[in-house]
C-alpha cells in the first residue's frame, strides 16, 4: 500500500441523475458541460465478498452492491485504481468483475482506470488496462468517455517523463505495440489479448508538481511542460489540513492547479477527502470530523470550480479516506488484505464504519452539481469520532506526537443539519457541552471521555424528534491497537410539517 445503514439500493431519482449527467437519452453536448463527481476505488479491495466463487457471481453481486450505494449518494462512477497489472492478474480479473457487475445494472454509472505508478506499472500495463475494457464491445459502454475520448486518470506517474505518456497516447491511438497477455482466470470477455483497435485517449493524471502542497509557481512551472501531453490535471491534495491557512491547507493549491489548468486549456479535477491517516506510515492530518471535507467542498464550490471533484477514496481503509459505508472490512474474510497496518489480518473492530460520510456526502454532492444549496427539510445528525485519545497508548501502529498535524484533539465532532433553530449538547460520560444553532448545516465538536460511547438524541420545544442512538464504537480507555479511524453514523428525523416559529427551541444531545 503506498501512503499517499445507506440504502443497498441505488434510488430510481439517483439512476435519473446518472443518466442525465451521462447522456443516456439527453443531448451528448450538453452532457459534456455537466459537474460530475467520482470516487477513488482501490480495485486490490474487495468489500464485502471473498472471491471464493468459481462462478464470480459472489463477487460481482458484491461490486453491484457498492456501485448502488455510491450512486445513491450521488457519485458518477469510480476511478478504479490499478497498483499493478500483467504480474499482478488479480487486478484484471477484478476489474472485470467490477465491468460486468456495472454492465449488468445498467443504470449510468461509469468507470475509468487510475494506473498507479507507485508501484512497478509500466508501458504494457497501462496500454493493456485500458484496450482490454475501452476496446470491448460489452465493457466500453460502461467505460467513460470525454469528447469521446476514453478517460485515464493517474496516481503519480510524472518522474516517467513527458514521452512516457505521449507515447501511451500514440500507442493507443494507432495501435502500437500490441498485448498478447491471456488471464484465464477472468471473466471469458477479457480474458484473451486485447484488441489493438484505435483508442482516443483524455488524460487527466494527478501528478505531484511541487509535492503534496505546491506553490502557485511550481504548478505553472510543471504545466508548461506537461501542457501539450495532458488534457486535465487532477490534484491528490489528500496530505494536509483543509482550510487551516499557512504551509498545511491544502486548498490554496487546489486553487492554484484550477486556476492554472484554466488558462492554459485544461480540464481540472478537484480532490474531497473525509480523513487522512497513513497509519503505515506515521503521519496523522486533522480534518476535524466533516469539517474538512466541507472545507473542500466549499472551496470546489464557491471559489475553483473544478470541472470534475474526486473523492479520495471509496475504499482506501489503510489510510482512512474512506467513504464506503461498510461496517468492518476485516469482517469479510478473504476480500480484504490490510496488513500493511502491522496489525493482525482479521482484527475486527479496527477499521470502523464511514456511513456517516456516505450518507452526508449528497447534500454536498447536489450542491456541487447544481450549484444551488439544498433546502433543509429535515432534520439530520451525522458524528465522527476517533476511538482512543490522541495520546499513544499502544505499540502499533507507530504512531508519534510529531507527526499529527493540525488542532488535534480529544473530542467527537458533530454536523448537523437542522431545518430550524436548534441547541445541541454533546455529552460524553460526565462531560456535558451545549451549543446554539441555527438551521442549516453546522459544524461543532465537544470534548470525549475515554471509557464511554457516545449517543446522540435530538430535542424540539422538549420533544425528542430523534429519539438517543448510541454510537457503534467504545472510545476505549486501553485500546489493543493505535487506531485513528473515524468512527462514523447518522440518523435522520422526519420532515417537518410546518416551520417552526422562530421563537422555538431545538436540542440536540450527544451522550
Amino acid at each position: 500500500m503506498r501512503v499517499g445503514g445507506v440504502c443497498s439500493l441505488c434510488s430510481m431519482g439517483a439512476i435519473a441523475t446518472a443518466a442525465f449527467l451521462f447522456g443516456l437519452g439527453s443531448d451528448p453536448a450538453q452532457a459534456q458541460n455537466q459537474r460530475l463527481v467520482f470516487a477513488h476505488y482501490l480495485v486490490t479491495n474487495q468489500d464485502y465478498q471473498g472471491d471464493t466463487d468459481p462462478t464470480q457471481e459472489a463477487k460481482i453481486a458484491a461490486y453491484q452492491r457498492e456501485i448502488q450505494q455510491a450512486q445513491s449518494a450521488g457519485i458518477d462512477g469510480f476511478a478504479l485504481d490499478a497498483g499493478g497489472w500483467l504480474k499482478q492478474t488479480y487486478y484484471i480479473r477484478y476489474s472485470a468483475q467490477i465491468f460486468e457487475a456495472a454492465v449488468r445494472l445498467n443504470s449510468g454509472f461509469k468507470l475509468m482506470f487510475s494506473a498507479d505508478m507507485c508501484c512497478g506499472n509500466g508501458i504494457d500495463d497501462v496500454e493493456d488496462m485500458v484496450r482490454r475494457f475501452a476496446n470491448d464491445p460489452r465493457y466500453a459502454q460502461v467505460y467513460f468517455r470525454y469528447k469521446n475520448k476514453f478517460v485515464l486518470t493517474t496516481f503519480s506517474g510524472d518522474g516517467l517523463g513527458t514521452t512516457f505518456w505521449q507515447r501511451v497516447k500514440s500507442d493507443l491511438a494507432t495501435g502500437a505495440n500490441p498485448s498478447t497477455t491471456v488471464e484465464p482466470t477472468a471473466l471469458a470477455e477479457v480474458g484473451g489479448p486485447p484488441s489493438n483497435a484505435s483508442i482516443p485517449l483524455f488524460l487527466v493524471p494527478a501528478f505531484f508538481w511541487g509535492g503534496e502542497i505546491p506553490t502557485l509557481s511550481s504548478i505553472r512551472q510543471s504545466f508548461s511542460q506537461w501542457s501539450s501531453t495532458i488534457d486535465g490535471s487532477f490534484y491528490w491534495g489528500i496530505a494536509g489540513v483543509p482550510g487551516s491557512g499557512g504551509s498545511l491547507d491544502q486548498i490554496p493549491s487546489s486553487e492554484n492547479y484550477a486556476s492554472v489548468a484554466r488558462d492554459g486549456g485544461k480540464l481540472y479535477m478537484a480532490p474531497v477527502c473525509l480523513q487522512f491517516w497513513g497509519s503505515n506510515a506515521d503521519r496523522y492530518y486533522e480534518y476535524s470530523g466533516a469539517s474538512g471535507m466541507r472545507k473542500m467542498w466549499m472551496d470546489a464550490i464557491k471559489v475553483s470550480h473544478p470541472d470534475w471533484v474526486e473523492i479520495i477514496t471509496w475504499n482506501d481503509f489503510i489510510e482512512g479516506s474512506y467513504v464506503s459505508p461498510i461496517d468492518d472490512p476485516n469482517k469479510y474474510q478473504f476480500a480484504n488484505f490490510l496488513q500493511a497496518t502491522g496489525i493482525p489480518a482479521g482484527t475486527l473492530g479496527y477499521f470502523h464504519s464511514h456511513d456517516g460520510a456516505t450518507a452526508l456526502l449528497p447534500y454536498f454532492i447536489q450542491w456541487y452539481k447544481t450549484g444551488v444549496q439544498p433546502a433543509i427539510t429535515s432534520d439530520s445528525l451525522y458524528w465522527f469520532y476517533r476511538t482512543q485519545s490522541m495520546h499513544p497508548s499502544a505499540g502499533a501502529p507507530k504512531v508519534s506526537a510529531a507527526t499529527n498535524y493540525g488542532p488535534v484533539a480529544d473530542v467527537i465532532y458533530v454536523t448537523a443539519n437542522l431545518a430550524a433553530a436548534a441547541t445541541l449538547t454533546v455529552t460524553s460520560g460526565p462531560m456535558v457541552s451545549t451549543f446554539s444553532l441555527s438551521a442549516g448545516s453546522t459544524d461543532v465538536s465537544a470534548p470525549f471521555v475515554v471509557g464511554t460511547t457516545p449517543a446522540f438524541e435530538l430535542d424540539r420545544s422538549g420533544i425528542a424528534v430523534i429519539p438517543a442512538t448510541a454510537g457503534a464504537d467504545l472510545i476505549a480507555a486501553t485500546p489493543s491497537f493505535n487506531d485513528y479511524y473515524y468512527s462514523s453514523g447518522s440518523v435522520a428525523g422526519p420532515a417537518l410539517k410546518a416551520p417552526p416559529s422562530a421563537s422555538s427551541g431545538l436540542t440536540l444531545k450527544v451522550w
